[in-house]
């Protein structure tokens, strides 16, 4: 091992006095005496006891010594053995102060907060033993403390606090840069580097003959930056001032508004551009002010390539946090990330136990970060109808791939439980489905199927209020509970259209129409509720990866914990949307007249005179109604209204308040991330195996590159485009009278 030059530190040893931190940061110390001791490292801590003592003509035994810290004034670490003389000089670079007590001697507190010293008032004492230099009475010395000055904010009222003059410490040179850019917008005027190496830094003012000048330097090898010289004065006439221009990069700007970002992360552009111009009669482009927040989060999470190497470390953190989590992750042979998965153990739980209804409404939507991607997710319905996340995945796209390794590890997850898979009819996502659970359990998304067939109707040339009438027997169609009601909505839409009324059965049945799906689908015709998972998940759609891994296992605790408490406050055995649900029927069946056949046993005659059985004992109603959506129909609504029995008893349980409590029973454990590395502090692979860097993250865990992606040119969209074609108007060509084109393109032959 290579020889280091032993360091030697000049001790202020205390004695007889008290420790006291003013209001203001003036630190004191009342009464007693001050010595100087020159102490070298390697010398054994006994030694240096007595030394100190022998300075003072005191006893060593009994007494306690401690000594504070280079970065914090206020901080005291106890001098008790070797290993506390050692750490003596690894915490201090030149001098350090040493306080001699009687063991229980009683102090005022002393306040954490960080200062900085400027020792007056020592004088030399030519007859003091050799290596001992003899002070003035502490009584008479006053240390004086500047306070640590860090960016301050950046309004500028606050501009001359920014810079406060010699002895300044900033805990980074970045820190420093920033706060002299800060500076010198404030005030109006321009600077150059005359010195800009790591260790010395001399800046001036760009006007020529400006007497303007600063100069600071590293604290020894460590980061700290102390100013060493400061001169605040400016000789500008009025042409310089008016020659002034302020200069930031987006970078600079970014470092301004992190801490804003950091509170509040949808601090939009607009928000930056009105807060800097607010701060420097400056404003920005849209493209700066974007840029600047784009810079202001790469320095809040560092680089977004690095974060896929905390991948690993994110999914094992969960399945230790969280019991019975699955979250799993796959990468490229060359090790670039591919595809994560992640479930939850409480609502793993909560689905396995059978809490919730067997459908899950299966959806896509985009990221847009910097690597872009897709989010898969699988939702389930809470009793209310309300939204319960079960399971999200991070793939490249929507391809086979990817959907079909969602679906397999979402069957893992679902542990053999029978399903219904509402989809929106992705061509990849309909054949992942039949090769993993099989097509009959696919149930397809009447918006998505409404709007396939208005583009069909207006190919055939039906006008706006035609289709509009056609789409609304299709709804008829495809709630139709019976083969019956089905044929007989068929027959008007053939009285439309013959070619609709062909569309209709000739696309799959028994994927979209309730008469001929063989599962109970609890009349979840859309996939409305993946809607609102996107839309959950919105503000995590810009982030990295690990952000968004966090920030949805944050909102998923949140959610799941407002429920639970919210469930309890429930006055109705059934929640908002259910008791929504049976008013209407309710309103509805009033239309309605019964007669008895027995106590629990009706006929209902609806207003088109109608017949319908009725039996509240087993919940059955031979329009089928109640048995699949689980609310009593307008049919049993009029039975029930005249049974004397409680129409929230015939609400089925799935529905009820106690399915309800039993599902945010299982409240979510915390995900302690206080020991997780940031993707900056990350360094090569061959650097952390090299030189055992201990980043938080395990040199062993397999470090995961970044996928590759082709951007696309100019600024990437951020908002999606919601597929509801079919209330858009149908383009009619005006030359030929066909849709589907307009004037300019039509391609048919001119009529002679």
């Amino acid at each position: 091992m290579e020889n280091r030059e032993k360091k030697t530190l000049t001790s202020f040893c205390y004695w007889g006095g008290e420790r006291k931190v003013n209001a203001n940061g003036t630190f004191l110390y009342n009464g007693g005496m001050c010595v100087a001791v020159l102490v070298e490292e390697g010398s054994e801590v006994n030694e240096f006891r007595e030394k100190v003592c022998g300075a003072f003509n005191i006893n060593v035994e009994g007494k306690m010594f401690f000594y504070n810290i280079k970065r914090d004034k206020t901080k005291y670490v106890t001098l008790k053995d070797g290993n506390g003389y050692k750490m003596l000089f690894h915490l201090n670079e030149d001098d350090v102060d040493l306080f001699v007590e009687d063991i229980g001697q009683n102090n005022d507190p002393i306040r954490d907060t960080a200062y900085i010293s400027t020792r007056e008032s020592m004088v030399t004492d030519n007859i003091s033993s050799p290596g001992v230099i003899v002070a003035l009475p502490s009584s008479q010395v006053t240390e004086t403390f500047t306070p640590e000055m860090g960016l301050v904010p950046y309004l500028p009222d606050n501009a001359n606090e920014i810079l406060t003059g010699k002895g300044q410490l900033f805990e980074s040179p970045d820190l420093f840069k920033q706060a002299v850019l800060l500076f010198a917008a404030s005030n109006k005027f321009s600077f150059t580097y005359l010195d800009n190496s790591r260790a010395y830094y001399r800046l001036v003012c760009k006007v020529s003959g400006c007497p303007w000048k600063l100069t600071a330097k590293c604290e020894g090898s460590s980061d700290l930056v102390r100013v060493i010289m400061f001169r605040n004065d400016h000789l500008h006439n009025a042409e310089d001032a008016s020659n002034y221009k302020l200069t930031f990069r987006s970078k600079q700007v970014g470092l301004l508004f992190k801490n804003q970002i950091v509170d509040k992360p949808e601090y939009l552009p607009r928000d930056i551009c009105k807060d800097f111009e607010h701060a420097f009669q400056c404003r920005l482009n849209y493209s700066q002010r974007w840029r600047a927040k784009e810079k202001a989060k790469e320095a809040i999470t560092g680089p977004p390539s690095m974060t896929f190497h905390l991948v690993p470390w994110m999914c094992q953190r969960l399945v230790e946090a969280i019991p019975s989590t699955r979250a799993i992750w796959t990468s490229t042979d060359e090790g670039k990330f591919k595809q994560l998965f992640v479930s939850y153990g409480c609502s793993i739980a909560a689905f396995r136990s059978g809490y919730a209804r067997p459908v899950l409404k299966l959806d896509a939507c985009f990221l847009t970060g910097y690597y872009r991607g897709h989010v898969l997710s699988a939702s389930a319905h809470d009793a209310d109808d309300g939204l319960y996340p079960l399971a999200y995945a991070i793939v490249s796209s929507e391809n086979d791939e990817d959907w079909f390794w969602f679906l397999v590890n979402l069957k893992e997850v679902l542990g053999g439980c029978q399903v219904v898979l509402v989809t929106d009819r992705n061509p990849s996502l309909l054949n992942s489905i039949i090769k993993v659970f099989g097509g009959d359990c696919n149930a397809w998304c009447l918006r998505h199927l409404k709007e396939n067939f208005s583009k069909f109707a207006s190919s055939k040339g039906l006008k706006a209020e035609r289709r509009n009438t056609a789409l609304k027997v299709v709804n008829d169609v495809a709630y139709a509970r019976t083969e019956d009601s089905f044929k007989y909505h068929l027959g008007k839409l053939y009285g439309i259209s013959p070619d609709l009324s062909k569309w209709v059965e000739n696309n799959n049945l028994k994927h979209w129409c309730n008469a001929f799906f063989p599962y109970k689908r609890w009349d979840k015709m859309y996939t409305n509720l993946a809607e609102c998972f996107n839309s959950w998940i919105l503000p995590l759609r810009d982030l990295d990866i690990i952000q968004f891994m966090t920030g949805h296992a944050s909102k998923t605790t949140e959610l799941l914990l407002r429920k639970h408490n919210e469930v309890r406050k429930w006055k109705l055995p059934v929640g908002k949307e259910i008791e929504k649900e049976i008013k209407k029927s309710q309103e509805y069946a009033r239309k309605f007249t019964h007669r008895n056949s027995s106590p629990t046993e009706f006929i209902v005659t609806n207003d088109a005179r109608r017949l319908y059985a009725v039996k509240l004992i087993p919940r059955h109603c031979s329009c089928l109604a109640w048995q699949m959506s689980g609310i009593p129909y307008a049919h049993a609504a009029r039975a029930i209204q005249s049974s004397g029995f409680s129409i929230y008893d015939m609400v089925d349980p799935f529905l009820k308040k106690e399915m309800q409590m039993a599902i945010y029973d299982n409240t979510m454990s915390p995900v302690p991330l206080h020991d997780m590395a940031t993707a900056s502090s990350f360094l090569a692979v061959n650097d952390l195996n090299d030189n055992n860097v201990n980043n938080g993250v395990s040199c062993n865990d397999p470090f995961l590159h970044p996928p590759v992606v082709k951007r696309p040119a100019g600024r990437l969209k951020k908002r999606r485009i919601e597929s509801q074609t079919q209330d858009k108007g149908t383009v009619f060509c005006s030359r030929c009278r066909e849709p589907g084109h307009n004037r300019s393109t039509c391609q048919s032959a001119i009529p002679g």
